[in-house]
Order: C-alpha cells, then structure tokens, then sequence
C-alpha cells in the first residue's frame, strides 16, 4: 500500500526492509543480555544474529526458487532479483538453523541455548516483518467472496476454481476485468458438479484497488481479499508474548522448552492462515506449508517429550 517510506533517486528505504531491520536489531539487543549465561560474549551474540539473519534470507530464496523452478530455470537472472518478491519462511527458518549450527560447533557453545535465546526475537520478527508485507500489497489471501468449503481443504483447489469463475462470468483474469465482479454479487458458480454461491463471507475483506501496482491488484483487481498478514501477525505477537515470558526466566534456556513451542506455536499459526493465502507453494496437490508445519509440531512435541523423560530419569537417580 506505500511500500516507500522515502525515495530519492536509486535510493530508496522500504516499509518490508525496515521491518526486518529493526527486528534484527532489537533482537540483537536483548539476546545480549543472556550472553553470560551462555558463557559468550555480547558480541558473539551480534555475530550470530547477523548470521542466522543472512542465511535465513539466502535460506529463504533458495527455498521459494525450488518450489517455483520452472519459472526460474527460465530466468536465471530472476533467482537473484530478491526485491521482486519471493521469500518462503519455512527456507528462512531452515537456512537460520544451519547457520546456528556452524557457528555453535565453532564456538564450542551450547546449540539449544542459543537457540532458545533467539527464537522468542525470531518470532518477534517475523510479526513485524507481516507489517510489510501489507505495505507492499503481497502475502494475501484469497477474495473473501470465495465460499469456505474452497478456502479449507488440505489440497489447495482454489486456483482452478478462480479459473473457472473468471470462465463463467465472462471475465478475463486482468484486474480491471476482475475488479467487475464485486458489482454482480451474489453470483452462482459450478465447480467439480457442485454449485457455488460467490457472496461477500466476511465483513473485514481488505481491497487494494488504489494501491495497483500490488501483487493484491494485480491477483484479483479491487476485490477484498483476507488480510493474512493481518492474521499471522496478531497470532505471532499473541505467541511471541508467550515465549517472551518463557525467555525471561533462565533456567528455561538450553533445556529446548523455548525451541519447542516456537516449533509448536508458528506450525499451528502458518497452517491456519496457509488455508486462506492465495500464493501457496505446493507439493504435488498438497500445500507446502501444511507439509512443513507438520514436521514443526511433531519436532517440537518431540523436544517437549525428551524433556519430560530427562527429568524422570534424573529424580530416580
């Protein structure tokens, strides 16, 4: 929506780019204050922020360029034009851990410490980072007069089904075309021998029809469209508050406690609002994302179970 906050020339500082910014920086702040504990210096904690921040970006690219490789092996110089969009959290988090695993091993430090140390602030980020994503119109859901049983399934149909509204109501998938629709609701649809009634579901739709040059726009024109930054941003604050006051207390730290419900909170937070985003990446006919944020849960009940049993076994000794 007003992804500049100033322009000058070449130069240019964008709403997205600030957000991440400062979340690195505030989460190298206060992960300093726990560099004692983990018998590191303060700056050791800055190097290994900055570390996981560059590898989680690299991570990130990599992971999207993957699952959009057709696209890409046609256009080689794409893959490194990062500003054009095309970040996937999950290669973000992966690519961060690799990092936080090296520099560990290096320092001859405690990998479940850092790492409980850093998570709280890692959600932290990814919260403020969704404020980016609204301004530049990107990550957004699918329009709010899809009908529900489209939006929830483990198969991701919504992408034929639009095709086949843009068919049987004459339009053409340009957002001028698109943005049409909004004035003959409601409108009655067939898909897969069932019929559909396109209506506005819910009342808090967010249209980006001024703002044109948006991925919103150019998806579906001036429809309103579930704000999923929106949602995944509320749920990640709401979850980072958790961790916050988990993070506070140092016997929490190295035991993989913070790890675990980071891995618990952002599978269950990304599968929900995966439902209603209209970019998912897919693998085969299942969502990517689902995918993934199953393999989150299970690691983190996993981490949450080892605990349990470390310290049965250590009051019967």
């Amino acid at each position: 929506m007003f992804p500049y906050l100033f322009k000058l020339g070449p130069l240019e500082l964008r709403v997205y780019s600030l957000m991440y910014i400062i979340g690195l920086i505030v989460g190298m702040y206060m992960i300093k204050r726990k560099a004692d504990k983990l018998n590191l210096k303060p700056t050791d904690m800055e190097n290994a922020a900055i570390a996981c921040f560059l590898s989680g970006i690299l991570g990130a690219r990599m992971y999207y360029v993957a699952f959009r490789w057709e696209y890409y092996a046609g256009n080689i110089f794409e893959m490194f034009a990062v500003w054009h969009g095309g970040l996937a959290i999950h290669g973000g988090i992966i690519g961060a851990l690799i990092a936080l695993f090296i520099f560990t091993r290096y320092k001859k430090a405690s990998l479940l410490g850092l790492a409980d140390t850093m998570v709280p602030w890692l959600l932290f980020g990814q919260a403020i980072g969704r404020i980016g994503n609204l301004a530049n119109g990107e990550a957004h859901g699918v329009p709010t007069i899809v009908p529900p049983s489209i939006i929830f399934g483990v198969e991701n149909r919504f992408r034929d089904f639009w095709a086949a509204v843009c068919d049987q109501t004459g339009l053409n998938p340009m957002p001028a075309s698109i943005s049409k629709l909004i004035d003959k609701l409601p409108v009655q649809v067939s898909f897969e021998g069932k019929l559909y009634e396109l209506k506005e579901y819910v009342p808090w739709g967010m249209s980006f029809g001024n703002y044109k040059r948006t991925p919103a726009y150019s998806d579906f024109g001036a429809l309103p469209v579930h704000p999923t930054f929106i949602y995944e941003m509320v749920l990640n604050f709401a979850c980072f508050i958790v961790l916050y006051i988990l993070w506070r207390k140092d016997e929490n730290l190295g035991t993989g406690r913070l790890v675990a419900w980071y891995l618990i909170f952002y599978g269950f937070i990304r599968a929900f609002v995966t439902f209603f985003r209209a970019d998912d990446l897919m693998v085969g006919y299942l969502r990517a994302p689902h995918l993934i944020s199953i393999i989150m849960v299970v690691a983190g009940i996993l981490i949450l179970n080892r605990n349990k049993l470390l310290k049965c076994a250590q009051k019967r000794q």
